[in-house]
């Protein structure tokens, strides 16, 4: 019914109640799960789900601690959010599955096939490696993330003007009505009437010394994945080098890992190119 999805649902998973998005489609179709980047939220994906909506079930998640997932008392790493999505699979009957992880989502991807790979038919691991850059350089920066921090958006705004103006200087290039479906997706109204972020505040850890702490783990679980399993990389990304993508592909076990690289596309993926990153996302699908 055109104009009804998605249908916003929730589901108790892993001691949490995780809110997500279902696109419709009849569940005899084979399920799709679409995992955001950090602090996202699984309206990231409402240009990119439609395409699969004819051949697949598809749902949207927000993960633990962002949108209107319960945020976690137990922290945020990579193994507990991949046992989110297993658990979120097995209490909603929707497996096995396809899976397609963007950034972050593609970090707690490593986990989900390595631990979970019988619930997994197809692992798509999008712009983001067990490294993000395993350099004495990159170390530096993400050091650097965690005692300095990063060009981080306003703690709050006292208006939707007020965010509006703010991401409008970001991202000049987008539409108006994509920044107000954005605000409208990530805040949310305090006890004092201004606009927060929904995303726990302890997720931006993730962005400096976890994010390194996790590599030898990460990479251990790239050895175990035991799914097919695509490494898709942006052509312009400065997240996940080729050479990384390459070893990943390597590394994981009889040969079921295989490596795409999306043309004028950066870290974005299917923010950058949609119609090429969903075109390789079908076609590993269907292979």
């Amino acid at each position: 019914m055109k104009g009804f999805y998605p249908e916003d649902k929730w589901v108790e998973a892993n001691g949490l109640r995780m809110h997500y998005l279902d696109w419709g489609g009849d569940r005899t179709k084979r399920p799709l799960i679409l995992v955001h980047g950090i602090g996202g939220h699984a309206h990231m994906f409402d240009n990119l789900a439609p395409k699969f909506t004819h051949d697949w079930h598809v749902v949207a998640l927000d993960s633990r601690g962002c949108g209107d997932t319960d945020w976690s008392p137990h922290g945020y790493s990579a193994q507990s959010q991949a046992e989110d999505i297993a658990s979120f699979a097995l209490n909603t009957g929707l497996y096995p599955f396809g899976y397609y992880g963007h950034s972050q989502g593609s970090r707690v991807g490593m986990p989900l096939g390595a631990y979970h790979g019988d619930l997994v038919s197809h692992l798509i691991l999008g712009d983001y490696g067990p490294m993000p850059d395993p350099s004495p350089a990159g170390k530096e920066i993400a050091n650097q993330r965690m005692t300095k921090g990063t060009t981080e958006r306003p703690r709050g705004f006292f208006s939707p003007q007020m965010a509006f103006d703010w991401h409008n200087e970001q991202t000049p290039k987008i539409e108006d009505t994509a920044i107000w479906d954005l605000i409208k997706n990530t805040y949310r109204t305090n006890w004092d009437g201004i606009l927060v972020p929904k995303t726990d505040p302890e997720i931006r850890w993730l962005l400096g010394r976890t994010a390194l702490k996790e590599g030898p783990f990460l990479w251990d679980c790239v050895k175990k994945i035991s799914c097919r399993t695509l490494v898709m990389r942006g052509e312009s990304t400065n997240v996940l080098d080729r050479a990384q993508a390459e070893m990943m592909v390597a590394e994981i076990p009889n040969g079921n890992g295989s490596t795409v690289e999306i043309k004028e596309a950066g870290h974005g993926l299917h923010n950058d190119n949609l119609e090429g990153t969903a075109n390789a996302i079908r076609a590993f699908l269907m292979s």
